[in-house]
């Protein structure tokens, strides 16, 4: 039971200071499969550098996001549609608090910013998961928790999720 002090919001989520260590494990394959995906996030979500899809995805990619459909080419259309080709950083540049890598699976949290119904004009953080599942060195499978939405169809997160 909550208590009736308890603040009504919960602490904002905070990006892990060292991007490059978010990508260690001791075991390698899981190395590089946290590596797959954070090139991947750099080259294809950040940097909209769609010619390079066939070095991170299956051409058979399936898609649990409402508003892409499955298959690489898909991929490719909804980020070409959504933003343009911008240089390759060498870091994630939204805040990513964790990646975490089990068996087949490589998850992203970062923090994110949405319109804060109790303080019109100001945002507030929260945190967005992406779990990816890799097969055979290449990124076969993808899920959020992204609400089906036409305006995402022209949603740019590298410039539309900032606070």
């Amino acid at each position: 039971m909550a208590r009736a002090d308890a603040p009504h919001a919960g602490a904002p989520p905070e990006a892990a200071p060292d991007q490059a260590r978010l990508l260690h494990s001791d075991d390698p394959k899981l190395a590089a499969n946290k590596k797959l995906v954070f090139d991947m996030w750099r080259t294809i979500i950040q940097g909209g550098c769609t010619d390079l899809a066939p070095r991170f995805f299956t051409e058979s990619y399936i898609q649990h996001n409402p508003n892409v459909a499955s298959g690489r080419d898909s991929l490719v259309a909804y980020i070409k549609q959504t933003r343009p080709v911008r240089p390759i950083e060498p870091t994630i540049t939204f805040p990513v608090v964790a990646i975490v890598a089990e068996g087949d699976l490589v998850m992203v949290a970062t923090v994110t910013y949405a319109p804060d119904p109790e303080r019109p004009g100001q945002k507030y953080a929260g945190t967005h998961f992406d779990l990816f599942r890799i097969e055979q060195g290449l990124i076969a499978e993808h899920w959020d928790s992204v609400r089906k939405d036409p305006a995402m169809q022209h949603f740019d997160p590298n410039v539309d999720d900032k606070p």
